[in-house]
């Protein structure tokens, strides 16, 4: 019997987060502009610290295609074009390299469900800017991706930490996007606080 892919485990054992995000990200009304609004700015709110803290750790180094990778240029790019400004976001600690490894999961693997929004947004909303939910291609990057994954070193990896950065990537993000799908969420327009 074959040792399962640490894809495969990663995958089993954060699927109710996986869910809990899907369902989270599916309130949001991404054809207009304010609920579109919302979802970037949500998302900017977990992915630019896991962004900076992965580089912190030395993901350059692990990834070597990683300025290809991060979206957080194209996230803020889209939120200026909507009036909005990036919110401001709390430091992540420096993660370990598996814990990372987790991390990267769930920032790559977004790529695919991104690609899906993309597509109803232009097709809804075509005036909406779409660089950061249209970024690279999304079928390359994560065979790529996969490939490292699964490069990774059995010795020095430790699996435990790989699924604790994944639910925490999961979790980062179901977090951001709840509060900002409450009622009354504020968020920063031209550096003033505004309702949306």
């Amino acid at each position: 019997m074959t040792e399962p892919l640490l894809r495969d485990r990663l995958r089993a054992a954060t699927a109710k987060d996986h869910a809990a995000l899907d369902a989270v990200a599916l309130t949001f009304d991404i054809e207009s502009p304010s609920g579109y609004g919302r979802f970037l700015s949500a998302s900017a709110v977990a992915l630019t610290p896991l962004e900076l803290a992965l580089e912190r750790a030395g993901v350059g180094a692990w990834l070597g295609d990683w300025p290809d990778r991060s979206r957080r240029a194209a996230l803020s790019s889209d939120l200026v074009a909507l009036g909005l400004a990036p919110p401001v976001t709390a430091a992540e600690p420096t993660p370990s390299r598996g814990f990372g490894v987790g991390l990267l999961y769930v920032l790559e693997g977004s790529r695919l469900g991104a690609r899906f929004l993309a597509r109803r947004v232009r097709r809804s909303a075509p005036g909406l800017p779409t660089g950061y939910l249209g970024h690279g291609d999304e079928a390359d990057l994560w065979r790529s991706f996969l490939g490292w994954l699964e490069a990774q070193p059995k010795v020095g990896l430790r699996t435990d930490e790989a699924v604790a950065g994944a639910r925490y990537g999961f979790q980062c993000f179901s977090a951001a996007f709840e509060t900002a799908a409450s009622p009354g969420v504020l968020n920063v327009r031209a550096g003033v606080r505004v309702r949306i």
